[in-house]
């Protein structure tokens, strides 16, 4: 978050490879980072401080998030190996190079099956993760992302991804955690909720945004009232896995890159605490 950067990234999933462009700009604290794809359909994404706007193929724009991108769980914070235990181990893992720089390796190792582990390959010089491996809990590789090409202090910029008008941005209302009105019983052990917000989808409509995380997964939980018919049952793209369903009169959606065993527990922990519906 304090670096100015430019390069070029792959994104190995699924058996497939996307190519990816980057570039992060910091002035006085302030982040504006762009994420361009090099392959398929016109796709970016665009930071400027808080607000997080995605292009999609086709020209549609979409707020996605108002907050840093990688702030989903830690809000900032570094990565503390007591903070992640007992649910993960941290270990060094030697050197290696990525994209003519040489790194430290670092594995991040899950004791149990309800969470994926993580190898981080740092830049010795910055500390800039370099690679990233997710890792099942068989020790196979569930997802790649590495760079290719890397630029420190990039002279110039240019942007692509058109910022979305200001009028058009939903507000987020965050909701102190004790007003909630929905509740957990039997959350995977290790997660807690965390965060909670409430904004609105693209209709319009009041949508409720809970996040949990054990330290370093996070799991997001949507809450809408509607009668339309949502996601209902499992689902997945990747390493990332969603269950849906109606509780309470609600549609909700449980979305996280955690196993699907873990998705589906934090769906059945959900629960309203009067056993009726909320706006």
């Amino acid at each position: 978050s304090t670096l100015n950067y430019s390069g070029v990234l792959v994104y190995s999933h699924d058996n497939r490879i996307e190519t990816l462009r980057i570039v992060q700009r910091v002035t006085d604290g302030h982040v504006h980072a762009e994420l361009e794809s090099l392959n398929g359909p016109h796709r970016g994404m665009k930071q400027d401080g808080g607000q997080v706007t995605c292009h999609l193929a086709g020209g549609h724009l979409i707020a996605v998030a108002q907050r840093a991108l990688g702030q989903e769980a830690q809000n900032g914070k570094p990565l503390r190996t007591r903070d992640l235990a007992p649910y993960y181990s941290t270990q060094s893992q030697g050197q290696a190079r990525v994209a003519d720089r040489q790194t430290q390796v670092i594995g991040i190792i899950p004791t149990d099956a309800l969470r994926y582990g993580y190898r981080f390959y740092l830049d010795t010089q910055t500390g800039l993760p370099l690679k990233l491996d997710l890792i099942d809990g068989d020790g196979r590789t569930l997802e790649q992302l590495m760079f290719t090409s890397l630029t420190l202090d990039p002279v110039t910029s240019t942007s692509q991804v058109e910022a979305l008008p200001a009028d058009s941005r939903h507000p987020v209302e965050t909701i102190p955690l004790d007003a909630l009105p929905w509740t957990f019983d039997g959350l995977p052990a290790g997660f807690d909720l965390v965060r909670a917000e409430r904004t609105q989808d693209s209709s319009g409509r009041s949508l409720a945004h809970m996040v949990l995380s054990d330290g370093l997964a996070a799991i997001s939980i949507y809450v809408e009232a509607t009668d339309e018919e949502g996601l209902n049952g499992g689902s997945r793209m990747g390493a990332i896995h969603a269950h849906g369903g109606k509780k309470s009169g609600h549609q909700i959606t449980v979305v996280g890159e955690a196993p699907a065993g873990t998705i589906a527990a934090v769906f059945s922990a959900i629960q309203s605490k009067n056993g009726v519906g909320h706006d």
